[in-house]
């Protein structure tokens, strides 16, 4: 086999393994790997770990939009998601940083995680994440949600 050929086989495999785990990961991992995934402009992964139907709820909440071609409430989950797509798309940053995160402080459903970043020049930062629990795994949730739906809201507003 091509060595070109193997690393793709490789690199779907560990894809694949990564994706099935993504369920059964802990809120510390699902936590980092958002932020990792909105720093480098993953929107694809960092959209796959938010909670999409509290967002497109509380944005219904907020605006009335109009749709004759179908499904309206599919409309808006859609516009939402491409909103948010756009926006971890404009937002990538390179600068080296490290990750972690102490355990969670879990209350039921939900957990916080604080996750510590540290930049090469070894300056940190604290970042607390809110999740739930949902049946396929853990969430971006709660308050971390606060202005990913303002900025849909706003964006939302000025498209239609």
């Amino acid at each position: 086999m091509p060595a070109t050929t193997r690393t793709w086989v490789l690199s779907a495999i560990a894809s694949l393994a990564a994706a099935a785990a993504c369920g059964t990961a802990s809120p510390e991992i699902v936590a980092i790997e958002y932020l990792r995934a909105t720093r480098t402009g993953d929107s694809d992964d960092a959209i796959a770990m938010l909670d999409m139907d509290t967002i497109v709820d509380r944005v219904k909440s907020r605006i009335m939009m109009v749709n004759t071609d179908g499904d309206p409430d599919q409309f808006l989950y859609d516009s939402v998601q491409t909103v948010l797509w756009g926006l971890f798309q404009e937002t990538p940053r390179q600068d080296e940083l490290t990750y972690d995160a102490p355990p969670a402080d879990l209350d039921g459903q939900k957990a916080t995680v604080r996750v510590v970043l540290t930049a090469a020049d070894g300056t940190t930062r604290t970042r607390a994440v809110y999740l739930r629990r949902a049946g396929t795994g853990w969430l971006v949730s709660g308050r971390s949600l606060d202005e990913l739906v303002a900025y849909a809201i706003q964006r939302l507003e000025e498209r239609f």
